[in-house]
């Protein structure tokens, strides 16, 4: 029987990493609810609104996946212990389209990230379109690095699953 470590290596780094997302999550509604509270410019609101939809889109994908991950990794450890033919049609597959998906994110983040830099170039001082072209950009970035460093974990993962 093939060892799970590779399972539990992935599936708690994934855990952990996304207890940090929703952790981010957390301090981009702190951020917002500062800029919009104490901001007198257009631009500290309309960082606000970006950081409010990021922190949604944190909480959401951090908050799922730190609960989901605990069962997804028994699931698996049972299945390779009984069910190896369950991991080939349905683990390894969804896998496949998870790293797959890792493409069409990294393409949607290098889109944020040019709007959001043309926002903060083209926007001029003190205005709305700079606050949130700023404010884009930066989380572009910051989801591109979380990205990079889930799909690497996650080709790890598959490699394994394809040796089963």
């Amino acid at each position: 029987m093939p060892s799970i470590e590779a399972a539990s290596l992935y599936f708690g780094a994934e855990r952990a990493a996304a207890l940090l997302i929703a952790c981010v999550g957390l301090v981009g509604l702190e951020l917002a609810w500062s800029c919009w509270r104490k901001g007198r410019t257009a631009q500290a609101r309309g960082a606000a609104a970006v950081l409010v939809l990021m922190a949604g889109l944190h909480l959401a994908v951090g908050g799922t996946v730190f609960v989901r991950s605990p069962d997804d990794l028994q699931r698996v450890s049972q299945a390779v212990g009984s069910d190896r033919t369950w991991v080939r049609t349905e683990e390894l597959p969804r896998m496949q389209a998870v790293m797959h998906n890792f493409q069409v994110y990294r393409w949607a983040e290098i889109s944020l990230l040019l709007a959001g830099g043309i926002g903060a170039v083209v926007g001029r001082r003190g205005t709305w379109v700079r606050g949130a072209g700023m404010t884009l950009a930066a989380h572009a970035l910051l989801l591109g690095v979380f990205d990079s460093l889930a799909a690497q974990r996650g080709a790890e993962y598959l490699a394994w699953l394809q040796t089963i």
